[in-house]
């Protein structure tokens, strides 16, 4: 399915020109309508102790307009015009309900920083956009000099991350491909089968053989006729998964990043999986993530 929407999310930050280049790189490439928004949040308007000098609705429009004006500058350079939308409220809420309402095949963020201990505990914007988007969410770490070229798919074996391999595909149809499978045999069960008389040769035998069915497991699922497509490959690595995407998106080799989240239930929409928290918070290039709500098929 083409990519025919994009909506983008500036906080009109120092990140903004990055996130809006990407977008634009994006739309133009797939020639896709870009959707701009930016969302007003905690206007102190009803605050008491303002000058009564102060017309808070003039205040608040003109705060609009030079806001609706930064999304023009920012946006100006896409082929299709902008839609330009400004609105106030809860950042999340907003965005989600933007790309529901212009039927949005993808959302742009920045990543943002947790502000205060809520943040922290329940995430920044960024991860609650995540958490509640009806679309696949791209959040740019890097400047845009060129589309993705290569991407590394974090895959555990299920449907949300075969999803977020196919939509990978679609925003980069000519990219290399690298699919990442970590596995971990905890430490106190190989300790114990030591304790029990296994040596130390057929306890890496024993792991050989996990990454051997791994490493099938990714062609049967990504590949025809027992390979891969041209242009990927498969790493299986022993450890944690959360670590093997950071570290792979620190590679210079690699430009953009793919994972899938679990859950849709209401505790999943506040607090991320560990993983796909995690690469969001420590990777070193954009992520792209899919949530579990999307469907692969849209």
């Amino acid at each position: 399915m083409p990519i025919k929407t994009i909506l983008v999310a500036l906080a009109l930050e120092d990140d903004s020109k990055r996130v809006a280049d990407r977008a634009i790189q994006l739309a133009n490439q797939h020639k896709a309508q870009l959707v701009g928004t930016h969302v007003i949040e905690n206007l102190p308007l009803l605050d008491p102790g303002l000058p009564p000098s102060i017309d808070t609705a003039v205040l608040a429009g003109m705060i609009e307009d030079q806001s609706t004006l930064r999304l023009q500058s920012l946006l100006g350079s896409a082929e299709k015009p902008a839609i330009i939308r400004v609105e106030a409220g809860k950042p999340h809420d907003i965005i989600a309900s933007l790309a529901a309402s212009h039927h949005a095949d993808l959302i742009v963020i920045g990543p943002g920083v947790a502000k205060g201990l809520r943040e922290k505990v329940f995430g920044s914007t960024a991860d609650r956009v995540v958490g509640c988007a009806p679309c696949p969410v791209l959040v740019v770490r890097k400047d845009a000099g060129a589309p993705y070229s290569r991407i590394a798919v974090g895959v555990d074996f299920s449907t949300h991350a075969q999803t977020a391999a196919l939509w990978a595909s679609r925003l980069s149809p000519m990219a290399s491909r690298e699919f990442l499978h970590a596995f971990e045999v905890p430490l106190v069960f190989e300790q114990t089968m030591l304790k029990a008389g296994t040596s130390q040769a057929e306890i890496d035998r024993y792991r050989d053989a996990k990454a051997r069915t791994a490493r099938q497991q990714i062609i049967s699922m990504f590949g025809a006729k027992g390979r891969l497509p041209k242009g990927a490959r498969a790493r299986v690595v022993h450890g944690d998964a959360a670590s093997m995407l950071i570290n792979a998106s620190r590679r210079r080799t690699t430009d953009l990043v793919a994972v899938g989240t679990q859950g849709a239930n209401v505790m999943a929409r506040h607090l991320l999986g560990s993983v796909a928290r995690k690469v969001l918070t420590g990777a070193g290039c954009d992520v792209l993530v899919a949530p579990a709500t999307v469907d692969a098929n849209r």
